[in-house]
C-alpha cells in the first residue's frame, strides 16, 4: 500500500518487517524474496545486502553470500558506516578463512581507510596462515608489517621470536621475546616461554628468577613448577627435582597424560623408590601393560623388604597382587612363602580383612584409573558377604554399564528399587527405575514392575501420543499463505499433505474444496487482436496489482545488478582465484552453481567459462548449456543462443514443461535474431500445448503482423518493451 502511494521509505521499512518476521518463523523463501523486492526499490539498501548474505549463507550457497556482503561493504565504505563494515568484512573472511589474498586485500583496504588494528589483526592471521605451511619467509615478512602499524604488539613479537627459533638464529629469538615478556609483566604464558628459552640456553640462574615472577602471580602453575622441576634435575639435585614433580605428578595423570607420567616416575626410582613404584603399578595397570605391571609389583615388595622399617606386612601384599597376575611364577612364590615364614603361620592363617568402606575405596580409585576387572573382583565376592548394601550395588550398575553389561545393570536397578521399597523410600525406588528404563525400556522384568505400579513419569515415556494439528501449525499457516496470495497449485499440494496426515479433519476438505473453486474461477486466456493485447499490456503495467504475491517476486523480479567499487571488485576477484584453486574439475555442481552465481552478479563471460566446465557432467549437461543460451542472449549473441537452445531440444527425451521452457527460449532467441518465422513457429506450438504459459499469446499475436508482412518491422509500445519476461532458473 504505501508502494501504492509513492511512500518508498515506509514500503521498504514494512518489507523488512515482513521479511524478518518469514525468516523468524523459518519461511527463508518467502524473506528471500522480500529483501530483493527491497532491492528493487531500493538498490544501495544495506540491511537487505546483508539479510540476503546471511540467508544465502544459511543455504551453503557461498559465492552468493559474498556477493551479497561484498556489495554491503562497498556502500557501508562510501557511507563511512564503520562497525557495520566490519561486520561485513567478518562475515566474507568467515565464509573463505584461509584465502590468502582475499585477507591481504581487505587488510590493505583497512590500511587505506586508516583502520590500523583491524589490519593488524589480518595481517597477524596472514602470518599464522603462512606458518602452519611453514612458510618462514612470508610469515616473518607479515609479522614485520602488523609491527610497522604496532611495534609494541606482543602477537607480533611472539611470532618473529617463533620464526627465528625455527629458522636457526637463537640470538635473535629470545630478544623478540623477552621485549614481548617487559610489555605485558603480568602475563605468566609469556614469562614462562621465555623462562622456557633461558633453560634451553642453560642459563638456569636467570630463568629461575622468571619462575619466581610466575609463583609470585600463580602459585599453582603446574607448568612453572615442572620446569622448575627440569632446572634441578639438569643441575643434578635429584631430591629437590622431585618435591616440584610430586606436586604436580597427579595433575599429569588425572589430564591423561600416562606417558609423561610414567617418564617422570621412572627419573625418580632411585630417589623415592616406594611412592614411584606405587604410582607406576597403577599406571602399568591402566595401560593395561601387566608385564610392567608384575615387575614393578616385584621390585615394590623388595624395596619394602630391604627398607629400615622392614615393611614385611607390605611386601607380602605387593607379591600377594604379583602373583595374580602370574600365579605360577615359581621365584614369586618362594618370596611368599619366605615372607609368611618371617612373619609366622599365624599371621599367613587370620590375616584381617579389610572392611565394607575400605574396599568401596579401594573400588573408587580402581574406577578413576579405568581398572574395571579389579573393581569387579572385589565387588561381586563383596556383594555376596553385604546382599543389601545399596553403596556396592549402587556402584556394580556403574560398573557394569561402563563395561557394557546393560542387562546387568537393570539386573542392579531393580535390587536397589527393592530396597528402597524396604525402606519405605518411594522417591528413590521411582527414580532407580526410571533410570533402569532409559537404560533397557524393553526389558520384560521392568515392564512388569511398571504395570504394575504406573507413575505418570513412565505413562509418558511408553506411550506415544497420536499426531495432532497444532503439531503441524507451520504447515498449515504455509498452506494458507499459498491460498491467500492465489498460490493454487502450492496450496492445493500442501492441504493434501495435511489431509493425508488428518483424514478426518473437515477444515482441511473446506479449504480444498475452495481452492478447486477458486481456481475454476481463473479467466481463461481467449485470443484477443493486436490493440487489445497493446491496451491490456498497458493497462496491466499501469495499474499496479491488487496482492503482492510472493511467486511473482521470484520468478518476475530479480535483484538489481551491483557496480561493486575497484576496492571490492579486487576482493572478489582474489576470492574467485582462491575457488578456482580448490575446485576441481570434475566438481560439476559447485562449477555450475557458480555459473549462476557470475550471471547474477552480470559477470556473463565467468558464468559461460563455469557452464562449459559443468557441461561436461552428464547429469548437468541440459542446464548447464540452457544457461549458456541465456548467457549469449544477455550478451546479444543470438545465433550462439539458438545453436545452444537447439542443443538442449535434441537431448531432451520427454515434453514436460522444462521441455517447453527451452521451447520459448528458442521463440525467443529467433524473435531477437529477427528469424520472425522460426520464432514464430516455435510460439504456436508453446501456445498449443498451454495458452497461458508465460506471455505466449501475446508474443503469437505480436509475430502474427510479422509473418504476414514480413518486410515491415514491428512496432512495439513503449510499455511491451518495458514488459519482459524474466526466467527463475534457480
Amino acid at each position: 500500500l504505501y508502494l501504492k502511494k509513492g511512500d518508498k521509505t515506509l514500503a521498504v521499512d514494512s518489507f523488512h518487517k515482513a521479511a524478518r518476521f518469514f525468516r523468524d518463523e523459518g519461511f527463508s523463501l518467502k524473506a528471500l524474496a522480500l529483501y530483493k523486492k527491497v532491492l528493487n526499490i531500493d538498490a544501495s539498501n544495506t540491511s537487505a545486502l546483508y539479510a540476503l548474505g546471511e540467508l544465502s549463507e544459511e543455504k551453503g550457497l557461498t559465492t552468493d553470500a559474498i556477493k551479497y556482503y561484498l556489495a554491503s561493504a562497498d556502500i557501508l565504505s562510501k557511507e563511512g558506516e564503520k562497525d557495520e563494515l566490519f561486520k561485513a568484512y567478518d562475515k566474507i573472511l568467515s565464509l573463505s578463512p584461509s584465502n590468502i589474498p582475499l585477507r591481504n586485500k581487505v587488510a590493505e583496504i583497512f590500511r587505506k581507510e586508516g583502520l590500523q588494528i583491524e589490519a593488524v589483526k589480518e595481517y597477524l592471521y596472514i602470518a599464522k596462515l603462512y606458518d602452519e605451511k611453514n612458510d618462514v619467509n612470508n610469515a616473518g615478512m607479515y609479522y614485520k608489517k602488523s609491527m610497522d602499524l604496532q611495534p609494541d604488539n606482543n602477537e607480533a613479537l611472539l611470532g618473529l621470536s617463533s620464526i627465528y627459533e625455527k629458522t636457526g638464529n637463537p640470538r635473535q629469538a629470545p630478544e623478540y621475546l623477552k621485549k614481548a615478556v617487559e610489555l605485558a609483566s603480568s602475563n605468566t604464558g609469556l614469562i614462562l616461554k621465555y623462562a622456557e628459552s633461558l633453560v634451553q640456553a642453560k642459563s638456569f640462574s636467570e630463568a629461575m628468577q622468571y619462575i619466581s615472577k610466575i609463583t609470585g602471580i600463580d602459585p599453582s602453575n603446574t607448568a612453572a613448577k615442572k620446569l622448575l622441576g627440569e632446572i634441578y634435575a639438569e643441575s643434578g639435585d635429584k631430591q629437590k627435582a622431585w618435591e616440584e614433580y610430586k606436586m604436580i605428578i597427579d595433575g599429569i595423570i588425572f589430564d591423561g597424560k600416562l606417558d609423561e607420567a610414567i617418564n617422570i616416575l621412572t627419573m625418580f626410582i632411585d630417589t623415592e623408590p616406594v611412592e614411584t613404584r606405587k604410582k607406576l603399578v597403577a599406571l602399568y595397570k591402566q595401560k593395561n601393560d601387566y608385564e610392567s605391571a608384575f615387575a614393578e609389583l616385584v621390585s615394590l615388595g623388595d624395596a619394602f623388604i630391604f627398607s629400615e622399617e622392614r615393611m614385611l606386612k607390605e611386601a607380602l601384599e605387593c607379591y600377594k597382587e604379583a602373583s595374580e597376575i602370574h600365579p605360577d611364577d615359581n621365584e614369586l612364590k618362594e618370596k611368599i612363602s619366605d615372607v609368611k615364614m618371617e612373619l609366622g603361620e599365624e599371621y599367613a592363617e587370620s590375616e584381617p580383612k579389610k572392611s565394607v568402606e575400605e574396599c568401596l575405596a579401594e573400588v573408587d580409585i580402581f574406577f578413576r584409573y579405568g581398572l574395571y576387572d579389579e573393581a569387579r573382583a572385589i565387588l561381586e565376592p563383596l556383594k555376596m558377604l553385604e546382599p543389601e548394601n545399596t553403596d556396592v550395588h549402587e556402584r556394580l550398575k556403574s560398573l557394569y554399564l561402563e563395561t557394557g553389561g546393560k542387562e546387568q545393570a537393570v539386573n542392579e536397578c531393580i535390587i536397589l528399587a527393592e530396597l528402597y521399597n524396604k525402606s519405605g523410600n518411594i522417591e528413590l525406588r521411582e527414580g532407580i527405575l526410571k533410570e533402569a528404563y532409559e537404560i533397557n525400556p524393553e526389558d520384560p522384568r521392568l515392564l512388569e514392575r511398571l504395570s504394575r505400579q504406573p507413575s505418570e513419569e513412565f505413562v509418558a515415556l511408553r506411550g506415544v501420543s497420536a499426531p495432532d494439528v497444532e503439531d503441524y501449525s507451520e504447515d498449515a499457516a504455509e498452506a494458507e499463505f499459498y491460498l491467500r496470495q492465489g498460490l493454487y497449485k502450492e496450496a492445493k499440494a500442501a492441504y493434501q499433505k495435511l489431509l493425508e496426515l488428518f483424514p478426518d479433519n473437515n477444515e482441511i476438505r473446506e479449504k480444498l474444496s475452495l481452492i478447486e473453486a477458486k481456481a475454476r474461477e481463473e479467466v481463461i486466456f481467449e485470443e484477443k487482436p493486436i490493440e487489445e493485447v497493446e491496451k491490456s499490456a498497458e493497462t496491466a503495467i499501469e495499474s499496479p496489482t491488487e496482492e503482492f504475491v510472493i511467486s511473482d517476486i521470484l520468478e518476475t523480479e530479480t535483484a538489481p545488478e551491483f557496480t561493486l567499487g575497484s576496492d571490492v571488485l579486487g576482493i572478489f576477484e582474489e576470492f574467485k582465484k582462491g575457488l578456482e584453486k580448490e575446485i576441481g574439475i570434475e566438481d560439476s555442481e559447485t562449477h555450475y552453481n557458480l555459473g549462476i552465481a557470475y550471471k547474477e552478479m552480470g559477470l556473463i563471460d565467468d558464468a559461460i567459462k563455469e557452464f562449459q566446465t559443468s557441461k561436461n557432467d552428464p547429469e548437468r549437461l541440459i542446464p548447464s548449456i540452457s544457461m549458456m543460451g541465456m548467457c549469449y542472449m544477455a550478451k546479444g549473441l543470438y545465433p550462439l543462443a539458438i545453436d545452444s537452445f537447439n542443443s538442449v531440444m535434441e537431448k531432451i527425451g520427454t515434453k514436460d514443461e522444462s521441455h517447453w521452457g527451452v521451447k520459448y527460449e528458442l521463440a525467443e532467441a529467433y524473435e531477437k535474431n529477427e528469424n520472425f518465422k522460426e520464432a514464430f513457429g516455435h510460439y504456436m506450438e508453446v501456445y498449443g500445448w498451454n495458452s497461458k504459459f508465460r506471455n505466449v499469446a501475446e508474443k503469437v499475436n505480436l509475430l502474427k503482423v510479422h509473418v504476414s508482412k514480413p518486410t515491415e518491422k514491428p512496432v512495439l509500445t513503449e510499455k511491451q518493451k518495458i514488459k519482459k519476461e524474466r526466467v527463475s532458473y534457480l
